[in-house]
């Protein structure tokens, strides 16, 4: 699992009209909008290593315990999303519930 945007997601990102971040830098992954099309963006490209990567700086940045209760997910799943000694395999109803809240 990548820990950090590589350069060349971030060129994708630019290219299509989004404004580069860092997993360090947490104002732009605070924004739900953001957040919300990057991902839609990078499955849209079939850039899966891109959609990973902005999912976990957005949930490392995010308050665990707030996502957990308003999307009705597990702490230990967003946990293990974010572990990169565990695969990156969230299912279908997990990225939905994510995606609900970053829509809300």
């Amino acid at each position: 699992m990548a820990s950090k945007l590589t350069s060349k997601t971030l060129k994708k990102l630019k290219t299509a009209g989004f404004e580069p971040f860092y997993p360090s830098e947490s104002r732009n992954l605070k924004s739900k909008k953001i957040v919300r099309e990057a991902l839609l963006y990078a499955l849209s490209v079939n850039d899966l290593e891109a959609f990973q990567d902005v999912l976990v700086a957005y949930l490392r940045v995010s308050m665990k315990s707030r996502l957990s209760r308003k999307a009705k997910i597990g702490r230990t799943t967003l946990y293990d999303l974010m572990d990169e000694d565990k695969p990156f395999n969230p299912t279908l109803e997990t990225l939905g519930k994510i995606f609900e809240d970053l829509a809300a």
